[in-house]
């Protein structure tokens, strides 16, 4: 009698085998998602509390009238005072396009209601399905208006640094 193993018994160790590891990876590559996504919204309240610190300084957020993003925030950064965060995964993609970077903006661009230097926007995004509850989906407004601007896949802004 032969010892060994038949091909049939192989192929079943290594179906086995694949359908382990791509289990394991998959729920791996979802915690990855999970932990930048928290890190992501670690990092707008940051970057918020800096504005809050910025506005109580000089009566005004810092007028762009124009996007800045990560990669063009050397001046930015300059007239906050502080390094500010970038995203976990890229910095130069446009969150309001869909890719994964923050953005700040402020200005005449948008009617709504407030003068500039008065309100702020903070628009970024997340990899995985973004829960309602979890972000404020808010422009923040000096005059306490929270005005809500985005959809299912984008957040914009959060709520006042004091929430």
């Amino acid at each position: 009698m032969k010892k060994g193993f038949t091909l049939i018994e192989l192929l079943v160790v290594i179906s086995i085998i694949g359908v382990l590891s791509s289990t394991i990876l998959g729920s791996l590559s979802d915690a990855r998602a999970s932990a930048r996504d928290a890190r992501r919204q670690l990092d707008i309240k940051n970057i918020q509390t800096a504005l809050e610190t910025y506005y109580t300084n000089n009566g005004e957020y810092p007028v762009t009238n124009g996007w800045r993003l990560p990669h063009t925030w050397d001046n930015f950064e300059t007239e906050i005072g502080m390094n500010l965060p970038r995203d976990p995964s890229d910095e130069s993609a446009y969150p309001y396009n869909g890719g994964l970077s923050y953005a700040y903006y402020t200005g005449t661009g948008f009617s709504i209601g407030c003068t500039p230097g008065q309100w702020y926007m903070l628009v970024y995004n997340q990899e995985r399905t973004i829960d309602p509850t979890e972000s404020g989906g808010v422009t923040r407004c000096s005059n306490g208006t929270n005005l809500a601007w985005g959809n299912n896949s984008i957040t914009v802004g959060v709520t006042p640094a004091d929430n």
